[in-house]
């Protein structure tokens, strides 16, 4: 407890302090409250999350290098390491292949992380929520850590850099790039909000820096919230050694629950698509439209009806290898291409179920963001594929329903 004089008034202040003598921070910038200054609560709703216990999960994750950039996975210790060579131009990039949807109103906590390679002059060092045009990112560039905000807000790619000698809440002096780290940040976006962005330490989280930008700019801070998170490794020139960035664990969390609000659209063959088939038969298909591949849709039901009493199956396929003809959804959105009969080959089941007579299936939001279209290093989208096999031959049709969150 300490006096302050101010204007001549004596008042009273109450500062806590944790077991090693550090000063606690309890308002806006502790890490008790979220993004809008709500009391954090131990009820997260998890958009997604990775860990690379066995594998380097090319389910969640795409890479792309160039030069003779690499990967290398490390099965014990559950981590992948991003690798330049000392030529210039080396990258690697990792990116979930989805983005993760923001709700308006509600925090959206993103945690990821790493060990970094020894700081460098000409090596670029990223790690954060980002795309090629928006984002939070945690960058080494050379000697020098930065906290970025990328936008194209604008019409062309613009960043906010602000190095960790001008953090605006602590400048985290003792900071390790090149240790393991967890990167943390918050944000509100609503066009105008605030992020956050720090460490966390301990299990405690440092916040180190924040973006404010409501009652400050003329335009929003960055054109969306729903990104992908990445990691990413560049040579901007030659460098003295190869270097090496790990991916380690990420998640993203919405603080406050989710709840999809989207209505829910179908496509397939429907009435006038009924078939008689007894063999697997492709009935439904759904990708997303050639340049809105950021967006995020969910698979919502599946709808399957036989006309008969045999058994019937039905299954969903991920990118299975189809053939057919692609049309705009008949929802004037412009965001989905749906395929109502075609060949199917390969792909893997993600859902199936059997039917006699009709079978409908609701994907709730976890299983459904679980299983949300993403896209590969070429920026094509994933395909999801309903098929029906019957018994015996019988009339059979299906429809896919899905949910836009963009």
């Amino acid at each position: 407890m300490g006096q302050v004089v101010a204007g001549g008034e004596q008042f009273e202040t109450h500062i806590e302090a944790d077991y090693r003598g550090r000063i606690l921070r309890n308002g806006p910038d502790s890490g008790k409250v979220d993004a809008f200054g709500r009391a954090r609560t131990s009820e997260p709703f998890t958009i997604f999350d990775s860990t690379l216990r066995y594998t380097k999960r090319t389910d969640q994750w795409y890479e792309s290098t160039s030069g003779s950039a690499s990967t290398n996975y490390l099965v014990n210790e559950s981590s992948l390491e991003l690798k330049t060579t000392v030529a210039s131009g080396d990258t690697v990039l990792r990116r979930s292949k989805r983005n993760m949807p923001y709700q308006p109103g509600k925090s959206l906590l993103i945690m990821e992380s790493f060990c970094g390679a020894p700081l460098s002059a000409g090596l670029t060092q990223e790690v954060g929520y980002f795309n090629d045009d928006n984002g939070v990112i945690l960058r080494a560039d050379g000697t020098t850590i930065q906290f970025v905000i990328r936008s194209g807000a604008s019409g062309s790619v613009v960043e906010n850099v602000v190095n960790q000698s001008s953090w605006n809440i602590d400048t985290f002096a003792s900071l390790a790039f090149d240790k393991t780290n967890i990167f943390i940040a918050d944000l509100e976006w609503l066009g105008v909000g605030r992020v956050r962005c720090g460490f966390v330490i301990d299990g405690e989280i440092q916040w180190c820096h924040e973006f404010n930008h409501a009652n400050i700019e003329t335009a929003v801070y960055m054109t969306t919230a729903t990104l992908p998170l990445s990691y990413r490794l560049h040579n901007n020139a030659t460098i003295a050694s190869g270097s090496t960035l790990k991916q380690i664990c990420s998640t993203v969390i919405s603080e406050g629950g989710y709840e999809p609000a989207s209505p829910i659209y179908v496509g397939g063959a429907g009435v006038t698509g009924i078939q008689s088939v007894s063999s697997e038969t492709l009935f439904a298909a759904i990708r997303m439209a050639s340049g809105r591949t950021d967006n995020v849709i969910m698979p919502a039901q599946v709808d399957a009806a036989v006309d008969g009493n045999s058994i019937a199956m039905w299954r969903l396929y991920l990118n299975p290898t189809i053939s057919g003809v692609w049309n705009a959804a008949n929802n004037g959105r412009g965001n989905v291409e749906v395929m109502s009969s075609g060949t199917i080959s390969g792909g893997t089941v993600i859902a199936a179920g059997f039917l006699s007579g009709r079978s409908n299936a609701l994907f709730e939001p976890e299983s459904a963001l679980a299983l949300s279209l993403g896209k590969n290093n070429l920026g094509e989208s994933d395909v999801l594929a309903l098929t029906v096999q019957c018994e015996t031959t019988m009339k059979a049709t299906a429809e896919i329903g899905w949910r836009e969150l963009v």
